[in-house]
C-alpha cells in the first residue's frame, strides 16, 4: 500500500502542480489567491470524474431494479446466508452489475487526486510560486541545515514538508542566508517568496491553506474539519432522499458508505492534511451536491429504469424467438 502511495505522490504530484499553476496563473491575474485555484481545481476533478459519477446514478437505477430478484432470493433461501450471498453474486453476474459502481467507487476515485493536491500543497515553492526544482531544492537545503543547527524547531525532520515551513519562517531563512553569505540562492528568488507572502496568496479567508488542523488544539482551523463533514453529511443525505423517492422498499448497497463512511473520511482528511486540502474537500463536497441535483433532472432515475426493464424486455423475447426457431428447425 506504502509503495502504491509512493508511486502516485511521485508521479501525480508533478502533473498536478502544472495544473494548479495554471489555474492560479488565471487567479493572480485578479490579484486572487491560492483558495480560489484549489476550488477551481476541484471543478476540473469533479468534470475528470464525471462519468464515474454518471455511472454511479445507472448503477443505482440497475441496483432498484434488482432489488425484486434479490428479495426472491433471500426469501427463496432464508437461513442459508452463505447460499443467499452465492445466488445474489451469480444475479450480479449474469446482470453485468458492478455494486461498487453504487457505492464507495466515487470516493476511491477521488483518492488520486487527494494525493497530487496534497503533494502540490506540501510544495508551494514550486507549484504556487513557480520556482524552479533547482532553486526550490536550495530553499530546502538551507532549511535543513537550520534544522539540523537547532536555529529553528518545526517538529520534524522530513524535508518533504519544509517548502512549507519556509513560507511560515521565511523571515528566519533570509536572516540565516545573509549570515552565511549563501550566494547560490538569487535575490529574485526571496524576491518572489516574499511578494508571495506579503500579497497573502497562500491564505484564503484568513486562513493558512498550509497549516494542518489539530485535533488537540481547537483553534479557528477547526472550521475545516466541520465544514468537511457537514457538507459531506448533507451530500449525502441528500443522495438518500433521491434514492428513497425513486424506489422506497430499496435498500442500496452503498447507502451505509456513503451515510458514515464518506462523513468521516471528510473530517480525518480535514485533520491529516494541510487545511488546503480540506478546502478541496469542502468545495468537492458542495459540487457533488450540485452535480447529484442536475443529473437527477438529466439523467433520471425512473427514465433509466425504464430502459433497464425494455432492454431486458428485448433480450427475453429475442431468447424466446431463438428458443423457437430451434423447436421448429
Amino acid at each position: 500500500m506504502n509503495a502504491i502511495y509512493n508511486a502516485l505522490y511521485k508521479y501525480i504530484t508533478p502533473l498536478f502542480g502544472y495544473i494548479m499553476l495554471f489555474f492560479y496563473g488565471i487567479v493572480d491575474g485578479f490579484n486572487g489567491n491560492y483558495g480560489i485555484a484549489i476550488i477551481l481545481f476541484t471543478v476540473f476533478a469533479r468534470l475528470v470524474t464525471l462519468p464515474s459519477t454518471i455511472s454511479q446514478q445507472k448503477g443505482m437505477a440497475k441496483q432498484q431494479r434488482l432489488a425484486p430478484k434479490i428479495r426472491r432470493i433471500q426469501e427463496k433461501y432464508a437461513g442459508n446466508q452463505q447460499k443467499i450471498q452465492e445466488e445474489t453474486q451469480n444475479l450480479y453476474a449474469r446482470e453485468g452489475y458492478n455494486p461498487m459502481s453504487a457505492g464507495c467507487l466515487p470516493l476511491l476515485i477521488q483518492f488520486p487526486f487527494i494525493i497530487g493536491l496534497f503533494g502540490v500543497l506540501y510544495n508551494p515553492l514550486r507549484y504556487a510560486i513557480g520556482l524552479d526544482a533547482a532553486a526550490s531544492d536550495q530553499f530546502v537545503e538551507v532549511f535543513s541545515n537550520m534544522v539540523n543547527d537547532g536555529i529553528i524547531d518545526v517538529g520534524s525532520k522530513v524535508d518533504r514538508y519544509y517548502p512549507l515551513y519556509i513560507i511560515q519562517h521565511f523571515d528566519a531563512v533570509k536572516d540565516y542566508i545573509v549570515s552565511k553569505g549563501i550566494t547560490t540562492i538569487s535575490d529574485d528568488a526571496i524576491t518572489r517568496i516574499q511578494t508571495f507572502i506579503d500579497a497573502d496568496r497562500f491564505t484564503f479567508l484568513g486562513l493558512e491553506l498550509g497549516v494542518q488542523p489539530k485535533f488537540k488544539e481547537f483553534n479557528k482551523y477547526w472550521l475545516i474539519p466541520i465544514l468537511s463533514g457537514v457538507t459531506s453529511l448533507i451530500s449525502a443525505i441528500i443522495m438518500q432522499v433521491q434514492q428513497k423517492r425513486t424506489n422506497p422498499s430499496a435498500n442500496a448497497p452503498g447507502a451505509g458508505c456513503t451515510m458514515l463512511v464518506m462523513p468521516i473520511m471528510s473530517v480525518w482528511f480535514a485533520f491529516l492534511f494541510p487545511s488546503g486540502i480540506g478546502v478541496y474537500w469542502i468545495a468537492s463536497n458542495v459540487i457533488s451536491t450540485i452535480q447529484s441535483l442536475v443529473l437527477k433532472k438529466v439523467i433520471s432515475p425512473q427514465k433509466n429504469i425504464a430502459k433497464l426493464m425494455i432492454k431486458e424486455s428485448v433480450e427475453r423475447r429475442s431468447r424466446e424467438n431463438s428458443i423457437k426457431r430451434i423447436k421448429n428447425s
